[in-house]
């Protein structure tokens, strides 16, 4: 979830980080293939993972989510995704 241009809540467990712990933030590009899933014709294109930038965690908020603060410059929108380092 989206907080401000530069944070956000991630579904990040309290076993997976700790606050200082390194991020990187992906999104996929899935280009479509045949006239995508809109012209009812499927999709099939190949997905590609593609690096948007790093950032840290800043807090754990439970058991389930983390502060993710992005590093200056870094976009990302709804189904962007972190990984840890």
């Amino acid at each position: 979830m989206k907080v401000s241009d530069t944070e956000a809540h991630v579904c990040m467990d309290n076993t997976e980080g700790k606050v200082g712990d390194r991020v990187t933030l992906y999104k996929n590009n899935c280009p479509s293939k045949g006239g995508g899933a809109r012209s009812g014709l499927g999709g099939g294109g190949r997905c590609e993972k593609v690096e948007l930038g790093k950032g840290s965690v800043t807090e754990i908020l439970n058991q389930h989510y983390s502060v993710v603060k992005f590093d200056s410059g870094v976009p990302f929108e709804e189904g962007t995704f972190v990984e840890k380092r």
